[in-house]
Formats: C-alpha cells, sequence, structure tokens
C-alpha cells in the first residue's frame, strides 16, 4: 500500500510541475504571437530580448514555446490515462520519449541564451529546470512500473526529436533579424553636432544608434558599428544614450524592481566626458561596454568604478562633478526620450535601435556583415561590407 500512495505521489507530482512548464510555456507563446507584455522583461532586458530573438520561433511563424505547449499537454494526457493496464507499457514508452524531447530542448535552448544570444530568460530557464525535473520523473517512473529493455531506447529518440529541432533552426533560421518601423512624420534624430558619433561628423549617411550601456545586446552593436565606420567612413553612427531606468526615462513604465538601475547615471558621465573633452569619450565608452575580467563575461560596469574612470580621464572629482552639470547633457536626454517614445510600439520596444530618416529598426545581428545587410536592404543605403 505503501509503495502504491508513493506511486500516486509521483504522478501527482510530474503532473503538477507539468501544468506549471505548460502555464509558462503558454504564456512565452502568447507573448511571441501577440507581443503582449511580460512581467519583469521590460524593453532591452535580458528576457526581452531572448523571447524576441530570431531563435524564439520556427521559420519565425511557429513559437518554440508553443511546442513546448503540446509536448506537455500529451503528457498531461499520457498521466491520465496511464492508470489503464493494457495502455500502460505504451504510456510509458510515449512518456520516456517526451521526456527525452524536453531535457533535449532545454540543452539545445541553454547552448543558444549562453553561446549564441549571449543573454538568458528568467521565463525560459525556469521552464527548463521544471522540465529537467519532469524528465527524470518521468524516467524513474518509467523504469519502476515498466520496466523493459527498449526503455533508454525511447528516451534517446526524444533526445534525438530535439536534436532534429535544432538542427531544422539551424539550417532556417536567418543570420539577421529586425524589427521595422516608419513614422509619416519626421522623427527627431540627433544631429552629429549634438552628441557623440562614432565615425566622421561630415559621413553622408548619418544613422542615430540608440543604446543602453547596460544592455548586453547594445555591447554587441557598439564593437559591430565600429568595425563598420573604420572600414566605411561614408556610414556614421551618431550615438544616442537611451537609459531604460525609469527613474529618468518616462517612457518606461514604472515597477517594482528597475532592472536598468543605474543606466541614467551612466549615460550622464559617458556625456558628461563627451562634453567636456571628447577626444577622450571614445576610450571612456569602450571602456564602458568592455568586461573587467573577460574570463568572467560581460557584466555592466558599476556606478562607483564609472565615476573613477571618468574622473580619471578628465583629471579630478571635482572637473567630473562640474561636467556632469553641463545643460547640454539633459537636452541630449530630453530628444533621446522623445526619439524613444516615437519609435517605441507595442512588440518593437526593445533596443538598440537604429534611426534613419522616417524609419528604425531594431536589429538582432552577430557581425558587420549582417549589419550592413540590414542597412542595404531597409534603409537602403548602397554600402556593402
Amino acid at each position: 500500500m505503501a509503495q502504491k500512495n508513493s506511486a500516486i505521489t509521483l504522478k501527482r507530482v510530474t503532473a503538477l510541475l507539468g501544468v506549471v512548464a505548460l502555464v509558462l510555456c503558454v504564456i512565452m507563446a502568447m507573448h511571441s504571437l501577440k507581443g503582449t507584455a511580460m512581467i519583469g522583461c521590460g524593453p532591452g532586458s535580458s528576457c526581452d530580448n531572448v523571447l524576441n530573438s530570431r531563435w524564439s520561433a520556427v521559420l519565425g511563424v511557429i513559437p518554440v514555446a508553443g511546442l513546448a505547449v503540446g509536448i506537455y499537454l500529451a503528457i498531461l494526457l499520457c498521466l491520465y490515462f496511464v492508470k489503464d493496464r493494457e495502455l500502460a507499457p505504451i504510456i510509458w514508452k510515449l512518456l520516456l520519449l517526451f521526456g527525452g524531447a524536453i531535457l533535449g530542448a532545454a540543452i539545445w535552448f541553454f547552448i543558444l541564451q549562453k553561446w549564441v544570444i549571449g543573454q538568458f530568460c528568467k521565463y525560459c530557464m525556469t521552464a527548463h529546470s521544471i522540465g529537467i525535473v519532469v524528465t527524470g520523473l518521468l524516467w524513474y517512473q518509467a523504469h519502476k512500473n515498466c520496466p523493459n529493455k527498449w526503455n533508454p531506447v525511447f528516451g534517446a529518440a526524444g533526445l534525438l526529436l530535439a536534436g532534429c529541432l535544432a538542427g531544422f533552426q539551424l539550417l532556417t533560421t536567418p543570420r539577421v533579424a529586425y524589427d521595422h518601423g516608419m513614422s509619416e512624420a519626421s522623427l527627431p534624430v540627433l544631429k552629429a553636432t549634438e552628441t557623440p558619433v562614432m565615425g566622421s561628423p561630415d559621413a553622408p549617411y548619418q544613422i542615430n544608434l540608440m543604446f543602453d550601456y547596460q544592455c548586453s545586446h547594445c555591447r554587441k552593436i557598439h564593437f559591430v558599428a565600429k568595425e563598420i565606420v573604420q572600414k566605411h567612413p561614408e556610414i556614421a553612427f551618431v550615438q544616442v544614450p537611451c537609459p531604460l531606468s525609469f527613474a529618468c526615462n518616462p517612457y518606461v513604465a514604472v515597477s517594482g524592481q528597475d532592472q536598468f538601475a543605474g543606466s541614467c547615471e551612466l549615460a550622464r558621465l559617458a556625456l558628461a566626458v563627451w562634453a567636456t573633452a571628447p577626444e577622450k569619450f571614445p576610450e571612456y565608452d569602450d571602456w564602458l561596454f568592455t568586461p573587467e575580467d573577460p574570463a568572467k563575461g560581460w557584466y555592466p560596469r558599476t556606478i562607483d568604478a564609472a565615476n573613477r574612470k571618468a574622473a580619471e580621464l578628465l583629471g579630478s572629482e571635482q572637473a567630473l562633478f562640474e561636467a556632469t552639470r553641463n545643460a547640454a547633457i539633459s537636452a541630449i536626454f530630453s530628444k533621446s526620450f522623445d526619439l524613444f517614445g516615437r519609435t517605441t510600439m507595442q512588440g518593437k520596444n526593445g533596443i538598440p535601435r537604429l534611426i534613419y530618416k522616417s524609419q528604425w529598426i531594431i536589429p538582432e545581428v552577430d557581425t558587420p556583415e549582417g549589419l550592413m545587410e540590414i542597412l542595404n536592404t531597409v534603409f537602403e543605403i548602397p554600402v556593402t561590407y
């Protein structure tokens, strides 16, 4: 009797965890399809970038979270009917298969987040963690309730299914992706004389680049843009710091936790260095986007470290204090936030954001060639990398 009660408890725990994972996957799938807001996933955040990445859907249409919804529904259905003795042998084999698929998918999407996207989504990682536990419980129960020499084969088949998904995504997912918007009215873009510029201020093609010093994807675009202007002097990126902290950005909704706390201070320090010693700004700009310890990966610079570096470049803390009071900084913030507000749409509110004339894009690229491809296609800039 005790053994029977234990088996029932394990099934109930497995089903409960499956329901939790199912709900998370439904929420993520709805976000992918409708662009609905996700709690704790503001524009430019890691989870927002992951959930809106080109890897979040198959063929750009079917949310991968939607595929997970189907698997978890199948698992719950199987757990309901597994008590039927005639069906149990087949159902346990199906559960082994589904468990393998969940485990394989968790491994694949961890690899994507770690080494391809370079960011982690807390919703995804929670769902994957639960999925791994569910897989362990399913495999354990299948071994106990329906031992068979072929059981490992069904588990391996599930892993193979996940491998097929990974291979299909690798073959069909485009190397570049972007959200695109257009305004009927002219946009209040900033000029190279008003804010820092990457490249020549006289370049014929000047593109506004909105970014946040705590945004990891902005860091990637920063160095990609640097490579482009070094090779093509006819292109320049007008740098438009746009902190995503609601402490200073009126277009960021106030929530319980400021995911970009400190962004306003980092942007103000950068602009203070530019306004006072523009020749030293590129060094400070790169430093803010460079990891303190490359072995540990990139993390945003702390306010204290950024203050020390800025004071060092300007000669003293007093010089830095006076520089941060420059009226030009507030003027840049005002225009930046206005531009951010005018180019923000539901489901297309992330950064980095590139604005040229009346169009803007939110790109997802890894190489200069990829970014140039987008600039050619959307902005019709006749330059190839």
